[in-house]
């Protein structure tokens, strides 16, 4: 079991992030069963690797290091602020969801160090079934694929673990390392199918905050492949061609426009807009910056509490309809940089970008591979938390980040090679 710890622990990966990214906790017993039953076989693996491996240097590296410190201190704050109820908190706070939630990036990062040679290995392969399984449960439990076949092109890539946008975010991070593959290492013929599934995925969910960076990504690959300027330049341009034609096909093609198109014009209108159209996503989230700016003072240190912006009688800007009457919901704020300095004020704010931020200045120094990596991962999260609300909801910000502290630590090792596969 221990001298086929990469098998097994591309099975814990891929089952953790199954259980987390694909069912969720939020619908039942069974769901949550399927989270604990991964958890505790991670748990009891790595307690087993600690045990009957005589190299105690990979768990050390791992736990006391400062990604544990920042998710444990951050975790604190947020169950201080949530099931304390400080000053207007939601009371919707959940112990068992933090865990669940911090715990399966502890365990991966632990897995990665202890099979430091071979972590690409297991996050191609990892990334590469649950990219499939992303799309095999977002079938089965997202009707808007039957309309698919009815010819009514409309989003889609809803699970059990959340919307078709936290599944273009979670298949975004998980073709990273496989993009790295295809551009870096030349591996297209392996890699090629799998990255053509997962952009459709990703278009398919007409998420901004994954269709957006993952050009962004694409440009970060070709710059790190190649020291020939040359041949950087000519691949950049074909990069750029290549963004134009999809543009394009996006604004053009009537399928493509009812899924995506139409959103980044609305972003585009929205945002320049000087009237809120609360019936569109960008309208709405114009309005709730605008609401963040005139009610951030009143607790601008300590903020004013765990997803205390939903409680304000002012956030209800969603619009939905039940039986054809339109009425108005209470929401969050859908930016994380905005949700954590109205919740937690600026002492939250830092104590959760603190940990990213040290990852990025460090890997500034690293090796090349490092860089790549970590910016790819690092400007994927700002278009995310641009979109949305990560850090409590969704296991992405531990993982990403986890994974870019990773990288970090080994471009700084010169005599290891990270990419050897």
């Amino acid at each position: 079991m221990i001298n086929n710890k990469k098998n097994i622990s591309t099975f814990l990966v891929i089952g953790l992030l199954f259980a987390r990214c694909n069912m969720g906790l939020a619908f039942g017993n069974v769901y949550v069963g399927i989270n604990l039953l991964f958890d505790f076989l991670a748990f009891v693996y790595c307690i087993l690797l600690v045990v009957f491996t005589e190299d105690k240097r990979p768990v050390k590296n791992a736990i006391f290091s400062p990604a544990i410190a920042w998710a444990l201190i951050f975790s604190i704050l947020v169950y201080i602020y949530g099931h304390y109820q400080i000053r207007y908190s939601s009371i919707h706070y959940s112990r068992m969801y933090a865990i669940l939630t911090v715990a399966p990036a502890i365990f991966i990062l632990i897995l990665l160090y202890y099979n430091s040679k071979e972590v690409m290995d297991i996050l191609c392969n990892a990334g590469t079934v649950v990219i499939m399984t992303t799309l095999i449960t977002s079938m089965f439990f997202d009707e808007g694929w039957i309309k698919w076949t009815q010819g009514d092109y409309a989003r889609v890539g809803e699970t059990p673990a959340g919307t078709c946008i936290d599944s273009g975010n979670l298949i975004l991070l998980l073709l990273i390392p496989i993009l790295y593959r295809i551009i870096v290492e030349k591996k297209v013929k392996r890699f090629l199918w799998i990255t053509l599934i997962g952009i459709f995925q990703i278009v398919a969910t007409g998420a901004k905050s994954s269709v957006l960076p993952i050009v962004f990504v694409f440009a970060i690959m070709i710059v790190g492949a190649s020291d020939d300027i040359k041949v950087i330049r000519r691949n950049l341009i074909i990069l750029a061609v290549g963004a134009i034609l999809s543009f394009t096909a996006i604004m053009v093609v009537p399928p493509l426009y009812e899924v995506v198109g139409y959103r980044i014009a609305e972003l585009f209108t929205g945002v320049a807009s000087t009237e809120y159209d609360l019936h569109t996503s960008t309208g709405q989230r114009m309005a709730m910056i605008a609401l963040f700016k005139e009610h951030f003072g009143e607790y601008p240190l300590f903020g004013h509490g765990f997803y205390a912006f939903k409680e304000m009688a002012y956030s209800a800007i969603e619009e939905y309809k039940v039986d054809g009457v339109v009425s108005y919901r209470n929401v969050q704020i859908h930016m994380n940089f905005l949700e954590l300095l109205f919740s937690y004020g600026i002492v939250g704010f830092v104590l959760y970008y603190w940990f990213p931020v040290y990852v990025l200045f460090r890997t500034i120094k690293a090796r090349k591979f490092a860089k790549i990596m970590v910016f790819s991962i690092m400007i994927s999260f700002l278009f995310m938390d641009l979109g949305i609300d990560m850090y409590y909801k969704y296991l992405f910000p531990y993982y990403a980040y986890f994974l870019a502290y990773f990288f970090m630590k080994q471009g700084q090792n010169k005599g290891f090679n990270v990419v050897k596969g």
